[in-house]
């Protein structure tokens, strides 16, 4: 029992340490990836990802458990086509290979050409997300994960991506 306590029941972190994700592959600039094409970010995290419920164990993994002050932490997405039955053109969110969650419907609209153009291109589509809430105050205070996007819309490119082949509008691509 001592052994459990000494590796689970430490933080993820140390007071005075910055608060970024443990264990997280892929660090850096969501523009980074040559086998990615991103989308510009926003000024805010201005889409809410939806149906994260479902995936509270996944981003909890993502971001090394819950801790007492909760998480706020910068990570690079990948947008993926995850149409089903009940929503053919779902938009599905995934941080570090693991699902997290859905763009909203009126944003899945005008992203979902930009998915098909990355595709055409053999590259994924990524964009600038937040993981957020995850804090464990004891049994009677625990706070659920949230996951947020910045995404420019109408959606654009990253300017300062490089070996982006394709810059303009997936409409006006040929």
């Amino acid at each position: 029992m001592v052994l459990f306590q000494h590796f689970f029941a430490q933080p993820h972190r140390q007071k005075g340490e910055p608060h970024f994700p443990v264990r997280i592959e892929g660090q850096g600039c969501w523009w980074d990836d040559p086998q990615a094409v991103p989308l510009a970010a926003d000024r805010a995290f201005n889409v809410h990802v939806v149906g994260e419920m479902q995936f509270q164990a996944e981003i909890g993994s993502i971001v090394g458990g819950r801790c007492e002050e909760g998480h706020n932490c910068h990570v690079p997405a990948q947008l993926v086509l995850a149409g089903t039955e009940r929503d053919p053109d779902a938009v599905g969110v995934m941080i570090n290979a693991r699902p997290v969650g859905w763009v909203p419907p009126e944003v899945a609209v005008e992203i979902m050409p930009w998915i098909a153009a990355a595709q055409r291109e053999g590259k994924a589509l990524t964009c600038k997300a937040k993981i957020v809430g995850g804090w464990d105050r004891g049994r009677r205070d625990r706070g659920l994960f949230g996951v947020k996007l910045s995404i420019a819309l109408p959606p654009r490119v990253h300017p300062d991506a490089d070996g982006v082949p394709a810059r303009r509008s997936p409409s006006s691509a040929g």
